[in-house]
């Protein structure tokens, strides 16, 4: 299948996630990324973590549309029902970000406001890794799946050092990213023996 080392390499973190939010305090991996800040760091991360919304969604379902129009467009409709997902759970439940707790220990990073509500689940990290999945999915090159896997890690990764979110939302926008990845490629053989696509 393609996109399986992506797909292996996000179980895995996730796992780390789960087993990492076991074993230790909601705050100290939000504190801990977010007093990494130096000026470069600042830098890259406020303008990186912009990535993950419009431009990798956009790049992302364009891209499988050139690769193959129809699984391209069953890509857009699943992440729409990411967005959905990711929405319903921020909207109705609009738990408070780091700040509320956390206050002044967290560092605000210039051009980054910290928000203060709708923490969970992270829609940057859900995002990133259902768009980088679905290039993973369209790549041939296996090797180019784990820099896929590394980027999307790194959207992640950022929401915690800008203080935007706790590790339980950055979990939970993986593990959002992986159902609908489950959805997208049941859905794609489903095409494919329809239409007699080649995957």
């Amino acid at each position: 299948m393609r996109g399986q080392y992506y797909f292996i390499a996000t179980v895995i973190l996730l796992f780390f996630c789960i087993g990492s939010l076991l074993l230790i305090d909601t705050a100290t991996p939000t504190l801990t990324a977010n007093q990494l800040h130096n000026f470069l760091t600042d830098k890259f991360f406020a303008f990186y973590t912009q990535l993950a919304e419009w431009p990798i969604i956009v790049f992302s379902i364009l891209f499988a549309i050139y690769k193959q129009p129809k699984i391209g467009l069953w890509f857009g409709i699943c992440f729409l029902l990411e967005f959905f997902i990711v929405q319903g759970l921020k909207f109705g439940l609009n738990e408070p970000r780091p700040i509320q707790e956390l206050g002044s220990a967290l560092f605000e990073v210039p051009g980054s406001p910290i928000g203060s509500w709708k923490s969970f689940p992270s829609g940057h990290t859900a995002a990133a890794f259902t768009g980088f999945a679905m290039l993973a999915f369209v790549n041939r090159f296996r090797i180019v799946e784990i820099l896929y896997f590394i980027l999307a890690g790194l959207v992640g990764f950022s929401r915690l050092y800008l203080g935007q979110h706790y590790l339980k939302d950055v979990a939970a926008g993986i593990s959002i990213a992986m159902l609908v990845w489950l959805v997208f490629i049941i859905g794609s053989k489903r095409i494919k023996a329809l239409k007699g696509l080649t995957l």
